[in-house]
């Protein structure tokens, strides 16, 4: 198959492409030293119900390189370029290694000129070692020092089809142009954690699919952009990094599968299921977290299913609207395994939670085959389950049902209800509340501690803690409370950061004090104190506090995967609670 040039707009030059079939859209990118052709067994297999187009990246087959130093979005840039003057409009999108980055960037940056993505063999936050040893190649090529033999061994086993493909991509390797392929893998070794953070925000189907073996574009990796995406899934093949050649028949398959796939989801067959849909100016997950920095009040709504068995969820999303008539309302997913059940109910309760009642809050927030077995609760006045112990219960009838986006509003007619002095238990930023708890325990001289993970980049700040070794920021807080400590020790770094929300909360009782680590996010520029620096284990090492050192590592793991949890326990064990919206 002959490839087909077309003048791009400024200043991306000449884009050669090969294209096959009709149909749905389907654009195909490969990665550094390859071309076009390394797609050969997908267009020939996948032609036949789409209209594939595979595209040279810049500085490869007859595309024009991008300016030296360009780095991962430019490239996005030059794909957006592509499409616009193809007239494609939305396409599915498949890239492998480098090509995988271009459209993991392009998902995030133009949801709306695609309908689902696919990275092949792709690098996602690599470990620090990695990350040092491939930026060390970009260097050494970018001097002229080009090894195109490593990457083959790298890339392919003994066996009989890798030999194979072996042989087409050494062919392939030896026709690139070197300064395209410098300037390309420089905007590789630098962009594996470019758009990372922001895969919360792509919608669409994602296929992460890599081989079992690849040392470098990893099964853990390929899980964790799986993970990190709302409708994520991950598939690990036998071989190496070029997969699409050595197991092209597997390959073909998950990516019909995928091709198959909804673009959109009804959010009523998916149970958990969270996603945000026309969103193309907002991070869902940024929204997600500006919404709670709101503090609300937490309660249990129960009620009764149709075989009569009780059911309930955890709710933060609770508010009066009438006296006359009492009317409460509460919010509920579509995507809750309860829907049916309180949308077709006679009516619910509305627990509020007590401060010492945080794992009821959790008992309802999670799966669970009979989450009632292990509360105490009986039968309220108008017949909804009403829980022990709460600072307040309200027995409703139910008024009305209203359709609201992803979530119906259930409004209640209040029947019955009853208060406690217990004081109620608080949610903001992701984590428990206990302001009479905290107040109480300042009162009697308990010792609490703040400390800032500020986080940039991937790195952290981290301080000398007096005796040779390393910390993060931290103070003791007094009467004026723990947001004005934090506010002191962001002040004090002389940064510009966001107090973020609580990270980790435990009771050090070597130490005799309650420690709370707020996650911060910080702007560009040079502390005052300090130093940000990569959590690697030497790294970790030099923290002498072990409490300290273990949430480090904690964090370093999950800031890999842009999913994060809030630990509660002590200096020694606990549990870590994920930050994710109960049903």
């Amino acid at each position: 198959m002959m490839s087909t040039t077309l003048q791009l707009s400024e200043p991306f030059g000449t884009l050669s492409y090969r294209e096959a079939g009709s149909g749905e859209p389907l654009v195909l990118i490969h990665g550094v030293g390859m071309q076009s052709a390394a797609w050969h067994p997908q267009i020939e297999a996948l032609s036949r119900s789409n209209r594939v187009l595979a595209l040279d990246m810049p500085g490869h087959g007859g595309t024009s390189p991008l300016p030296q130093g360009s780095d991962l979005p430019d490239y996005v840039a030059w794909l957006h370029a592509a499409l616009t003057a193809l007239g494609t409009g939305p396409v599915n999108l498949a890239g492998h290694s480098m090509g995988a980055l271009i459209a993991g960037g392009f998902a995030v940056e133009h949801p709306e000129l695609l309908r689902r993505v696919a990275l092949l063999n792709g690098v996602f936050r690599r470990e620090a070692p990695a990350r040092a040893a491939v930026v060390s190649r970009a260097e050494e090529i970018q001097t002229g020092q080009i090894d195109l033999e490593t990457p083959l061994q790298r890339w392919f086993g003994s066996s009989a089809a890798d030999q194979k493909a072996q042989q087409e991509v050494a062919g392939w390797l030896s026709e690139v142009d070197l300064g395209g392929y410098a300037t390309a893998y420089r905007a590789f070794a630098r962009g594996d954690a470019t758009y990372a953070g922001r895969f919360g925000g792509i919608a669409c189907p994602l296929l992460a699919l890599t081989g079992e073996d690849d040392p470098n574009s990893t099964p853990a990796m390929a899980q964790a952009m799986a993970e990190a995406a709302p409708r994520g899934s991950a598939v690990a093949l036998t071989g190496r990094h070029m997969v699409n050649l050595t197991a092209a028949d597997a390959v073909n398959d998950h990516l019909s599968q995928w091709l198959n796939q909804a673009e959109h989801i009804d959010p009523k067959e998916q149970e958990g299921h969270t996603m945000a849909k026309d969103m193309q100016t907002s991070d869902p997950r940024a929204l997600r977290d500006a919404f709670g920095t709101f503090m609300t009040g937490v309660t249990v709504v129960t009620t009764h299913g149709l075989d009569g068995a009780p059911v309930g969820f955890t709710a933060n999303s609770f508010t009066s609207v009438s006296l006359d008539p009492p009317l409460v309302l509460v919010c509920l997913a579509n995507s809750s395994r309860n829907y049916e059940a309180l949308t077709q109910a006679p009516g619910f309760a509305v627990n509020i939670l007590a401060e010492g009642q945080k794992d009821i809050s959790n008992t309802f927030a999670r799966p669970s085959e009979d989450r009632f077995a292990q509360v105490d609760w009986h039968q309220g006045p108008h017949g909804a389950p009403v829980l022990a112990g709460t600072s307040a219960w309200f027995d409703c009838s139910m008024h009305k049902t209203v359709p609201a986006g992803d979530h119906v509003i259930l409004i209640g007619k209040v029947e019955a209800f009853d208060t406690s002095t217990a004081p109620g238990l608080g949610y903001a930023r992701g984590a428990y509340v206990t302001p009479a708890a905290e107040a109480e325990a300042l009162a009697k001289g308990a010792r609490l501690v703040v400390s800032a993970l500020v986080e940039r980049s991937g790195e952290v700040l981290l301080v000398d803690d007096g005796n040779g070794g390393l910390t993060l920021p931290q103070m003791e807080v007094g009467r004026s409370g723990a947001s004005a400590a934090l506010t002191q020790l962001i002040e004090a770094s002389g940064l510009s950061a966001d107090p973020g929300f609580i990270y980790s909360v435990f009771e050090d009782a070597a130490r005799e004090h309650q420690h709370i680590s707020f996650l911060c996010q910080a702007a560009e520029g040079a502390p005052k104190q300090g130093c940000f620096t990569a959590l690697t284990p030497s790294t970790l090492m030099d923290i002498a506090d072990p409490a300290m050192r273990i949430m480090l590592e904690r964090f370093a793991k999950e800031s890999h995967m842009g999913n994060y949890g809030v630990y509660f326990g002590n200096q020694i064990s606990g549990n870590v609670r994920k930050i994710v919206s109960g049903s």
